[in-house]
């Protein structure tokens, strides 16, 4: 149990130093271009071949050192043929039909865009209701009318159209860099909620787990919706309530709903959840061993935030979408997105050696190996409303798709992939938030400490 909440609060602390990443700036124009062997012509087409590498440049992508999968109409010894061989080989660039590549072959800017979002992990786009320049039977509809939302494409521009050389270059320093006015709102409005004193809001939220395709008839797709409403007083009191609902694809059973309750106070964490068995709900309480010092793992999250390692800057990406009246309050609307390749180093990036050790020190850092050994990639993108005045958030929404490794642990992982969709919502700031623990959870029992068996086998942190 100790474990499950260590990595649930981790998980929390490195999407919060991702917010930081605010000093992110825009792969330079001038190395983009200088890919080339020799300086290109800025007004004529950008080729295929070119893209590629231009694109690998940006996302700093490990470009293969042989060829694999390589098309027979790219030239072995060509500047750009380990590029292509890299975004084959990440399945990033699937090429045509008849098998070619046609590397010499002008780029339009809607195979730019499906090129650019696939590199960042969105080879489609879950559930994307808002319009776009393209219908959607077009093949590349979901993909690029994500980057015309997102604020990196203009809705006045001919997907079907070649870039120019010079336009590709914009193109990929604006989608693997970050908007310098919307670096300003985040810096700002991370400033202002670190003056927090509580804050109450509630948080809605979709997932799917998609089980891969050799367990058809023995795994059903799952889906869940729940509701979480939380308020905090800070550093380290919280009271949250959360409902979920899940349900089978293709299956009669009725999967019961789920209500969990559960209070922070004073260092102890107290839960209220409906025993199965009899249907009755009973507060229990965690033993203490189990409670991460959240006072101190909070203050030193806020001292790591003060300087952000450079291994942190390519993760995530802002884009300013717009700045409008919204109930009679001005408000900035960001975009962001990024993509997660390497969980372990990411979260050793994001969390300093101080915090880790906080949190268990050499067996939490087994655990984040192992966490990062199961999670293959993590990509999201989402919009947040950050008030004009007092840069405190108002709303927002991310949409996350967690892709598991193939094998974990010598053994088959079943699922292929989860998706979520979360919309935080009810925002209130107010220094008279108070959380009162309730009587009866006063008289909780102790729930059993871990066993030995834990204690004596840290190799398997990733069991509980």
């Amino acid at each position: 149990m100790r474990k499950a909440v260590l990595i649930l609060v981790v998980l929390f602390l490195s999407f919060t130093a991702c917010a930081a990443l605010a000093s992110a700036q825009p792969p330079d124009r001038g190395e983009l271009l200088g890919v080339y062997p020799e300086p290109p012509a800025l007004s004529e087409p950008v080729t295929r071949g070119a893209f590629a590498a231009m694109l690998v440049k940006a996302a700093n992508l490990p470009a293969v050192d042989r060829q694999v999968y390589q098309a027979e109409d790219v030239d072995p010894e060509s500047w750009f043929a380990p590029a292509m061989g890299t975004l084959q080989e990440k399945g990033i660039l699937a090429g045509y039909p008849d098998g070619t590549l046609r590397p010499n072959q002008p780029l339009t800017g809607v195979e730019a865009a499906a090129l650019a979002a696939r590199t960042l992990g969105l080879f489609r786009v879950l559930d994307e209701s808002r319009a776009g320049p393209l219908e959607a039977g077009h093949w590349g509809s979901s993909l690029y009318n994500w980057l015309v939302n997102q604020g990196l494409v203009s809705d006045r521009s001919n997907p079907e159209n070649p870039l120019t050389v010079s336009e590709a270059a914009d193109f990929l320093a604006r989608v693997f860099g970050s908007d310098p006015q919307a670096v300003d709102i985040v810096e700002k409005s991370r400033k202002a909620q670190a003056a927090l004193k509580a804050m109450r809001c509630a948080v809605n939220l979709e997932m799917m787990m998609q089980p891969r395709a050799a367990m058809a008839g023995k795994m059903p797709p799952m889906k869940g919706s729940g509701r979480i409403s939380m308020e905090m007083v800070l550093p380290a009191t919280m009271h949250q309530v959360a409902r979920w609902r899940f349900t089978a694809a293709g299956k009669d059973q009725q999967i019961p709903e789920v209500e969990v309750e559960q209070y922070l106070v004073d260092g102890k964490m107290y839960m209220k959840m409906t025993d199965p068995a009899i249907g009755k709900a009973g507060w229990v309480r965690l033993p203490e061993s189990a409670v991460p010092d959240m006072e101190a793992i909070l203050k030193q999250n806020l001292e790591a935030q003060v300087g952000i390692p450079e291994e942190l800057k390519p993760y995530l990406h802002y884009q300013l979408l717009a700045t409008a009246e919204k109930d009679g309050r001005k408000v900035h609307e960001l975009g962001y997105y990024g993509r997660i390749d390497d969980l372990t180093a990411f979260l050793k990036a994001a969390l300093p050696e101080s915090l880790r050790g906080s949190l268990g020190g050499p067996e939490f850092d087994q655990s984040l190996t192992q966490a990062g050994k199961l999670i293959k990639s993590i990509s999201f993108w989402g919009r947040e409303e950050i008030d004009a005045e007092n840069y405190l958030p108002r709303a927002g929404e991310m949409k996350v798709v967690l892709s598991f490794s193939d094998r974990f642990q010598e053994e088959a992982v079943p699922v292929e992939l989860i998706e979520m969709h979360i919309q935080v919502q009810d925002y209130a700031y107010d220094d008279q938030i108070k959380i009162e623990l309730p009587p009866e959870a006063l008289q909780a029992r102790e729930m059993p400490g871990p066993g030995p068996q834990e204690e004596e086998h840290p190799e398997h942190p990733a069991g509980n």
